[in-house]
């Protein structure tokens, strides 16, 4: 991978980054609103604590891709990006494009989902 394919991953992930960690404090906003409302009837109650949930599983995910990303800039920096933490084969550009921020090719990312039985 040259300099320039690196410079646009890292451009990437750092938009990704930002895009992230915005929702992410929106969520806790809105969350924390939520809390200062009066609590209505048990259907009003019910549907928050739903949506709650959804958000606090939401912002779990999100916290785990937002490591991932944070985990890809460091391996910017320290010339390990694009390369496989299973094998140490280089990810394709494709895969790459697809997920700047995944950790494994293809074939790896397949058999860790798929371990034979």
């Amino acid at each position: 991978m040259n300099k320039k394919d690196l410079a646009n991953f890292k451009k990437i992930l750092i938009q990704k980054k930002t895009e992230f960690l915005n929702k992410t404090n929106n969520v806790q906003r809105e969350l924390k609103s939520d809390l200062d409302v009066n609590i209505g009837d048990e259907i009003d109650t019910a549907t928050q604590n739903s949506e709650k949930e959804m958000f606090f599983e939401l912002a779990a995910n999100d916290r785990i891709t937002l490591n991932a990303i944070n985990d890809a800039l460091v391996k910017i920096e320290k010339c390990g990006y694009g390369l496989c933490e299973s094998c140490n084969s280089a990810i394709l550009l494709e895969r790459l494009n697809a997920i700047p921020w995944t950790r494994y090719c293809i074939k790896c990312q397949e058999e860790a989902e798929n371990p034979k039985r």
